[in-house]
């Protein structure tokens, strides 16, 4: 139903360049103290183009290459860009990654990535600008694959300490400025059909827990067109990436949004770590970003003896909405080109 590779191999690009393939690097960080959140997407193909989906079978990834990249402040969203790009470039030499799609960039040395950020373009009314260093703290990881699938799951860096500054800009103003200090997480996801061929919906997240742990789950509901799948891992700086055994995710207190979702707006994760119970409940707490197929949330854990006052980012996927001619044309806004 799903590959997934765990470890640092997960960065080597795979550049597959055949029709309907596609390929994303995924970034995010929060600044507790600031209450500033921020997540950036590289696409080699984007998968979730109305444009590349009616371009099916014969959709070209250089020819839906791009970024995304939002902004959140206190549980909301400050600006968001979503561009086609046309200068692009992908290296891999030597163990070193560099990433570059119109002004945005991204290089890996050794432990660490610099993301280079710049959103500006012509007429633009906003923009944000700045630099982010993210350090993975969770090196002590051997890599290893498993299961199959259209669909690959990269798990390269699930705890980082991040450092940097941004500024968001409108028209030539600077609106606002910060120093970046807070923590973060990076994967890659890559595939080689439609999202909708491999699964209906997913549920994934990180987020921050106690005793400097970071909780990773995805989840696949069980449909009529899957099977379930509930997977979870904890990451640290002293053990790497390790698996929850005998993994079971519970949704609860589900929703019906204004998209005619219904989302579970609590998620409790269950099994054992070296042979210890672990018990996790994930909360929803805003929705960051919401649309006809896709919520992105802000949330917060805790476990039966201890609330948490660190929070993460998490996600709902409905991949199934993206066959429907009526969600492509109301996602369907004139593709920026830059």
């Amino acid at each position: 139903m799903m590959h997934v590779k765990i470890g640092k191999n997960g960065d080597v690009p795979e550049r597959i360049q055949e029709c309907g393939t596609y390929e994303w690097w995924y970034f995010d960080a929060i600044d507790e103290s600031q209450q500033l959140a921020i997540t950036i997407i590289f696409f080699d193909g984007m998968p979730m183009s109305p444009y590349w989906l009616d371009a099916l079978p014969k959709a070209d990834s250089r020819d839906f290459s791009g970024y995304a990249v939002s902004i959140y402040r206190k549980g909301k969203k400050l600006a968001g860009f979503v561009h086609h790009t046309e200068h692009n470039e992908i290296q891999f030499l030597n163990d070193a990654l560099s990433i570059r799609m119109g002004g945005m960039k991204f290089s890996k040395h050794g432990n660490s990535y610099t993301i280079n950020i710049d959103t500006e373009y012509q007429d633009a009314t906003h923009s944000i600008k700045g630099e982010l260093i993210f350090t993975n703290l969770s090196t002590e990881q051997q890599s290893y694959e498993e299961g199959h699938g259209n669909h690959c799951w990269r798990l390269i860096a699930p705890q980082c300490d991040v450092s940097g500054h941004l500024t968001f800009s409108q028209y030539e103003d600077i609106h606002s400025e910060w120093t970046f200090d807070g923590h973060g997480y990076h994967d890659c996801n890559s595939g080689k059909d439609a999202l909708y061929a491999d699964y209906s919906e997913w549920y994934w997240g990180r987020c921050e827990i106690e005793n400097n742990q970071t909780v990773i789950y995805y989840h696949y509901p069980t449909s009529t067109d899957q099977q379930e799948l509930s997977i979870a891992y904890l990451a640290d700086s002293s053990h790497g990436i390790r698996a929850i055994e005998d993994c079971v995710i519970s949704l609860e207190h589900k929703k019906l949004t204004s998209s005619l979702m219904n989302i579970a707006s609590t998620i409790t994760i269950n099994g054992t770590i070296d042979g210890n119970a672990i018990a996790l409940h994930i909360k929803h707490l805003n929705a960051l970003e919401f649309g006809p197929f896709y919520y992105r949330f802000l949330i917060e854990s805790s476990t039966s003896t201890s609330p948490s006052n660190k929070h993460g980012i998490a996600e709902y996927f409905n991949a199934k909405r993206l066959k429907s001619r009526l969600v492509r044309t109301m996602i369907k806004t004139p593709m920026q080109r830059v």
